[in-house]
């Protein structure tokens, strides 16, 4: 890896449910995955866009589609 080094951490989720096992999961894929694609981008990508480009790839974003408003007669 570079010099920079990204680990993700535990957050408090103090008040909050936990989250199922197929939810945590797919939320630690998307985190090494982002945290790989991030620092193989030799400072090209930031963090939020190796995250998007990785959820992406993986499908785990919904595709952005016009609504009947937007679309016109």
């Amino acid at each position: 890896m570079t010099g920079h080094e990204f680990t993700p951490g535990l957050r408090s989720r103090k008040g909050r449910a936990p989250m199922p096992p197929e939810v945590q999961a797919v939320a630690g894929e998307l985190s090494r995955r982002a945290a790989q694609m991030w620092a193989e981008s030799d400072g090209e990508l930031s963090i939020a866009e190796a995250v998007e480009l990785a959820a992406f790839r993986m499908g785990a974003e919904t595709p952005q589609t016009s609504t009947d408003d937007e679309a016109g007669p």
